[in-house]
């Protein structure tokens, strides 16, 4: 009876522990994701190869591929996402089923990070119009200004790193950029 309850208590001891690196594990590579995003970033070359993917997957257009953009930046950082993912709500959707979650502060914004836009309204609770991956603050401790990578670079001087505003709806080019609606993060 003695051997049985000390191999109860060793297998509850060794699912506890297991439990707790899970989600330890967990948080380590989150941290590595979103870190390793914007150190590739970081590099101009990487941009513009992910930018050209990211155009071949939607037909050889930048117009609207702004998912195909994002997930082709999580695949090259070894992170599964289907090609056919092709709007927001499915990039989304995909995220959350992956145990991503929506956080709408936007002083916790953290390079790297995965962006989603108000919708065409301007609120929070439709469509995202446009996501993009966060980069930093223009100005430190001012939260209006940020530098971005996107698949807008034909609005921004053919600049896929560029910034944005990101806490105020506004015209670029004529073109109406949405604001901030919340980042995803598996954090």
């Amino acid at each position: 009876m003695k051997k049985v309850k000390s191999i109860i208590k060793i297998v509850i001891l060794a699912l506890i522990a297991f439990n707790m690196f899970s989600g330890i594990h967990k948080k380590i590579n989150s941290l590595f994701l979103r870190e390793s995003i914007y150190d590739f970033l970081m590099i101009e070359k990487n941009q513009k190869e992910v930018f050209r993917d990211a155009m071949a997957l939607n037909h050889g257009s930048s117009k609207n591929c702004c998912v195909y953009f994002v997930s082709e930046v999580l695949r090259r950082n070894n992170y599964f996402v289907p090609e056919e993912t092709a709007n927001t709500t499915l990039l989304i959707s995909f995220l959350e089923k992956k145990g991503w979650k929506k956080n709408y502060n936007l002083k916790k914004l953290k390079p790297g990070h995965i962006v989603f836009t108000t919708d065409n309204n301007g609120t929070k609770k439709g469509k995202p119009t446009h996501t993009y991956i966060f980069m930093g603050w223009v100005e430190e401790g001012s939260y209006d200004y940020a530098y971005i990578c996107d698949n807008q670079a034909k609005d921004y001087g053919n600049q896929i790193y560029h910034i944005r505003n990101v806490k105020n709806r506004e015209k670029v080019n004529g073109l109406t950029k949405d604001a901030f609606s919340f980042f995803m993060t598996i954090e």
